[in-house]
């Protein structure tokens, strides 16, 4: 007959188990196609912690276990490997303080009320922890080595001490209110990891604000400079078509049109590469395009939008900003030093191609791209970004490589004024 200690394992279990799911997703992004990976992990989870917990109870040998399989939930999830020992080892502290706040205060009662205290105290522990306003991006936070060695620090020592505590077999209410304190401690390591995600994203925006202010000083350059050649070419307007009359007159169509010609070059602003009436599309492109024109060998630009266009500046600047950064990178570490752009809206749907020439990447359909830059961990956050808008206007985005050549196609959903 299956005792009552065992069934109350089993119930007690799941809710643990669900408790460090959900502050695990609270930091660590999952991947969509890891959904049913998750999900067998975190099962075989809860069957690996009750066979260790029937077998040596609250042990060294059960803690060092726990945290491995803690460890190992977290390659499910994205995240730099520093992010993951972080995520591992604080959910791991708070875990631990818990049963064994509970083993050293009610070490009398039965082991079955126990772990139901155990995970009361956990549950509040996960509640307090995700009712912190972390920032909606919070999850996409890459730690730099000293803010790893700050966030490591504190859950690294209450582990040790925790650890001590239960080698040296103390007990009492000194033992329980050191686990108390400890508890309590690692709860404000959670405090310090949102103001660290409210400074990331301040420090983004600021990027980004900083980014659109030297775009509309380029645009503003480009209107100024397009109206210069406007008012140059009004003052001589008179002189121009007495010179146009006179080859009219004389039947010299040939001649004409060359001077015509003229005119319209004169006219022609080369730092002006599209002209939509839109000033948020046209201030981004015009900037991103004088750079890619200032590295690369071939640039191409056919856009065809509307003046007004129901997308928010902000969302653009995310999408086309990173894509065009990334597509110019590219681009101009190979031969060909190629790029190629393409936007249109049409019945409502804004469509975006990006052909631009690249290495190093296999032929087919690409589901993440790999930064090559030296501090990866700091890069890679732009590509996640542009999929988040996309997914707010209900979109998608497909990249596939073919021929040395990357091509980045994205539909999004937008209302036509």
């Amino acid at each position: 007959m299956v005792s009552y200690r065992f069934v109350s394992l089993l119930i007690v279990n799941i809710l643990r188990v669900l408790l460090i799911r959900k502050m695990m997703e609270l930091f660590l992004p999952a991947v969509d196609e890891n959904g049913k990976k998750i999900g067998i992990g975190f099962v075989s989870y809860y069957l690996l912690t009750i066979v260790l917990y029937s077998m040596f109870n609250i042990s060294v040998l059960y803690g060092f276990c726990n945290y491995l399989a803690i460890a190992g939930l977290t390659l499910f999830y994205q995240g730099t490997w520093k992010k993951r020992v972080w995520v591992s080892l604080a959910i791991f502290a708070i875990d631990l303080a818990c049963a064994l706040a509970v083993y050293f205060a009610f070490s009398q009662i039965p082991i079955g009320h126990r772990q139901a205290l155990q995970t009361l105290l956990l549950l509040i522990c996960a509640t307090l922890i995700s009712h912190i306003a972390y920032p909606a991006d919070s999850r996409e936070i890459v730690f730099d080595k000293r803010q790893t060695c700050i966030l490591l620090m504190i859950p690294a020592a209450s582990v040790f001490i925790l650890c001590v505590l239960l080698y040296g077999r103390y007990e009492g209410m000194a033992a329980m209110l050191i686990c108390i304190s400890i508890l309590i401690i690692n709860l404000g390591i959670f405090y310090l990891y949102h103001m660290m995600a409210e400074n990331y994203r301040n420090l983004r925006e600021n990027d980004i604000y900083r980014q659109q202010t030297s775009i509309y000083r380029n645009q503003l350059d480009v209107i100024m400079e397009s109206q210069g050649r406007i008012r140059a070419l009004r003052h001589d307007m008179k002189n121009h078509i007495m010179a146009l009359q006179m080859l009219l007159q004389k039947k010299d169509l040939e001649e004409a049109c060359r001077y015509l010609g003229s005119m319209q070059e004169f006219m022609a602003n080369p730092s002006e590469y599209v002209v939509t009436g839109n000033e948020s599309v046209d201030g981004l492109l015009n900037y991103k395009l004088q750079r890619a024109n200032e590295i690369l060998e071939m640039v191409e630009a056919r856009v065809s939008i509307p003046e007004k266009l129901m997308l928010h500046s902000f969302d653009l600047n995310v999408v086309l900003g990173n894509l065009l950064d990334n597509a110019i990178e590219a681009a101009a570490r190979t031969e060909e030093k190629e790029l190629r752009i393409a936007i249109r809206l049409e019945k409502g749907i804004l469509f975006i191609h990006i052909r631009n020439s690249c290495q190093g990447i296999a032929d087919g359909r690409v589901e993440r791209l790999t930064t090559t830059k030296e501090d990866a961990p700091n890069h890679g956050i732009g590509l996640r970004n542009v999929r988040r808008i996309i997914e707010k206007y209900h979109g998608d985005m497909e990249l596939v490589c073919e021929n040395g050549c990357m091509e980045t196609d994205i539909i999004m959903y937008i209302n036509e004024l």
